[in-house]
This record gives C-alpha cells, structure tokens and sequence, in this order.
C-alpha cells in the first residue's frame, strides 16, 4: 500500500511516516517505482509507535522495541513489560512531585490569606 493509505489507517501523517523511515525507526519500504509501497506489518508497526507515543514514550525510547520487533517479527515482550514498568515509575514519581507541589501551593496560599487578611 501506498504512504497515504498508511497514513489513513495510522492517522500518522506522511511527513511522520518518512520521518519514522529516516530515523530507522522503522525500515525503508520497498519500492514500486518511484513510490513507497508499505505492508500490514508496517501498518501495525506505526500504529504501535503513535499509541505508545500517547502514553508518553519518545521516539528513541521506541527504538530497540521496535527494532527487535521488526527483527523477530515478533514484540519483544520482556523488553516491553521492562520498559512500560520503567514508564509506571516515572510517571508515578512525576504524580508524587506534582501532589506534593499542590499541598504547598494550597499551604501557601493559606498562609498568605493569614498574613495579609
């Protein structure tokens, strides 16, 4: 299939596909002529990279799941768990900052309305 149909069933733009390509993030399609011809594996390949970038994951952090994926044709499932574990842990640090940051925002303004009421 052509790169507008993959961007069609991605909702990943074509400048995203070739960006993708040029990053090696995922492989170069063959060729039909002068136009990139993709596969369903490519399809779905794509489709995994723009839901985990939804969750937060960065291209490079993509990179070797998705290398070995296409490698083994296969999702490197410990690799995967570790790095979605590895995610958990930073996000929930992230919310335990954030927390703390609203409990002295709250604090403070307590302590403002004391001081200057």
């Amino acid at each position: 299939m052509l790169i507008g149909q993959v961007a069609e069933l991605t909702g990943a733009t074509r400048k995203a596909i070739r960006h993708y390509e040029m990053i090696e993030l995922i492989p170069s399609p063959k060729r039909s002529g002068t136009y990139r011809t993709y596969t369903e594996h490519d399809v779905m390949v794509i489709n995994m990279i723009r839901r985990a970038q939804t969750l937060g994951f960065s291209l490079n952090e993509l990179k070797e799941i998705v290398s070995k994926k296409i490698t083994d044709q296969k999702l490197p499932i410990p690799l995967v768990s570790a790095h979605i574990d590895n995610k958990v842990i930073e996000l929930e640090k992230k919310s335990e900052a954030l927390q703390s940051k609203i409990k002295k925002l709250n604090q403070f303004k307590i302590d403002l309305i004391k001081e200057f009421s």
